[in-house]
């Protein structure tokens, strides 16, 4: 196989680990070492450092480039940030760096430490690295120095990052080629290393010597492993996978992907943006739970034990869950804003959020709330009894808006509990159909609504009067206090259905 043929990419993130069996000399502290006036190609105003290590284990110099996340110097001295290591960083930190930012910026990936390892040279030094003992790569020999490279980043590079930059857990390896080869080789082998992303990876070499060992440790150890393949012209054989499938403890979550429109060599970028967004897809804003607002926080702080360690909210989230408990009256914006400073810095408007905080923590607590109105039960079918069945009519912002009569409002008791829904017919004569989420009979009418499709979040509440056939008011938001910019209430939408006699 030629050189060409193996330029893959991967992603690993790595575990915790301490030095084991080493030489005395390998056991001492190292430091990374800054190269002053060295210029590095940064991708999005990243500040990237140069430096070098001189490692014991692999008994030689090593340049290393660090890319350092946009919060670092706003942050509270004692935020940590993941760690990513990307090799031939001479080529893949740019793309790194440009990845992250963007995944991190709209709050799919946690900022982090992206932490670049050039080659020593081309090609032989880079074979020497990434290719396993036990495995030929492109006519190499059968015992090259993988292993070794690995305890180099593992109980020397890493510790030197964690001290010196403020790393920690979780830690990704993305690499190329070769790379794609060691991380499996790593996953196979290495308790310490939890997940791997491997982009078009010969895992067939050897006589599926990679697919053997990894289905090996499946069968053997039910330690957490997140591995994922995304293929080109190289990966898994269906068979070979479907063992592995088959082997994998619970706790292992893997996954398969073929990239079209690729080439080998393109797939490099996309696989560093689909490997760090599956890797940490549980940590994403978008996995995070909407509703209530109050639960957004508690659920990092229980995500973190997957990562085995603390994981700092994406910023994106944390402003907006601040403004949602600011606009609920909730005391806990004050959490929501002491994790926003201390993750990413005090904010431009920090002044004016502190002294809304206080105010709120001023007042007596609302007696309405959204979590509140989401957990209000649906009343009986008893209760509801007036009101199930069709009404037809209109909502509407100004008096002037012609009424059509494309509004369905339908009520009906299904497997002995009452549904509510808001049909609306379009154009083509189709049916767009939204389920209440909340309904209550009052003593003039009945109320409906639902948790806002966006933000604010607050419940939007149709308040009807029922007069004969007809239901008719108005909706507001529930639960929040919003306001328009100039502080004054938003207009409130009008609305009457007709009940629909058969």
């Amino acid at each position: 196989m030629k050189y060409s043929e193996l330029l893959l990419g991967v992603l690993v993130w790595i575990g915790a680990s301490t030095p084991n069996g080493l030489p005395a000399a390998a056991q001492q502290t190292l430091s990374l070492i800054p190269e002053a006036g060295r210029s590095v190609p940064a991708s999005r105003g990243s500040t990237i450092q140069s430096l070098k290590i001189t490692s014991a284990i692999l008994k030689e110099t090593r340049r290393i480039y660090i890319a350092l996340p946009g919060s670092f110097s706003r942050s509270a001295p004692d935020r940590k940030y993941p760690v990513t290591i990307v090799l031939d960083g001479e080529e893949n930190l740019p793309p790194a760096v440009a990845v992250g930012d963007e995944l991190s910026r709209n709050g799919q990936i946690p900022e982090m430490l992206i932490v670049a390892i050039p080659n020593i040279d081309a090609l032989r030094g880079r074979v020497r690295d990434l290719t396993p003992p036990g495995l030929s790569v492109s006519g190499s020999s059968l015992n090259e120095g993988g292993d070794r490279f690995l305890d180099f980043v593992e109980k020397e590079l890493l510790p030197a990052v964690d001290r010196q930059f403020r790393g920690s857990a979780p830690r990704s390896f993305i690499g190329h080629s070769s790379g794609g080869i060691l991380a499996t080789y790593a996953a196979a082998t290495r308790s310490a290393f939890h997940a791997v992303v491997a982009i078009d990876t010969p895992t067939e070499l050897g006589e599926n010597w990679l697919a053997k060992k990894l289905t090996a440790r499946a069968a053997a150890s039910p330690a957490p492993l997140r591995y994922a393949s995304y293929e080109v012209r190289f990966g898994w054989r269906d068979e070979t996978w479907q063992k592995l499938v088959a082997a994998a403890p619970p706790s292992w979550r893997l996954h398969r992907e073929r990239l079209a429109k690729e080439s080998h060599e393109s797939a490099g970028m996309l696989g560093m943006y689909l490997g760090l967004r599956e890797v940490f897809s549980d940590y994403s804003m978008l996995a995070a739970p909407v509703a209530p607002t109050t639960s957004i926080l508690p659920y990092y702080a229980k995500i973190s034990s997957r990562f085995g360690a603390p994981v700092v909210p994406p910023r994106k989230l944390l402003i907006q869950v601040l403004e949602d408990l600011l606009a609920e009256g909730s005391a806990a914006a004050r959490a929501a804003y002491d994790a926003l400073v201390s993750g990413y810095g005090t904010p431009p408007d920090g002044p004016a959020l502190t002294a809304r905080i206080a105010e709120v923590e001023r007042r007596v607590p609302p007696a309405e709330t959204v979590e509140g109105l989401l957990a209000t039960p649906f009343p009986t079918p008893e209760e509801a009894r007036t009101y199930i069945g069709e009404w037809v009519g209109d909502m509407w912002m100004a008096p002037e808006q012609p009424r059509t009569g494309a509004v369905m409002l339908r009520i009906k008791v299904v497997d002995g509990r009452v549904v509510g829904e808001t049909v609306r017919r379009t154009a083509d004569g189709h049916e767009q159909v939204q389920r209440w989420e909340y309904l209550k009979i009052t003593s003039q009418g009945m109320t409906w609504g639902n948790l806002n499709g966006m933000r604010p979040r607050g419940v939007v509440l149709f308040e009807g009067k029922l007069e004969g056939d007809t239901l008719a008011g108005k909706s507001r938001f529930g639960g929040i206090d919003f306001r328009q910019p100039d502080g004054s209430p938003p207009q409130s939408p009008s609305f009457s259905f007709k009940r629909v006699r058969k």
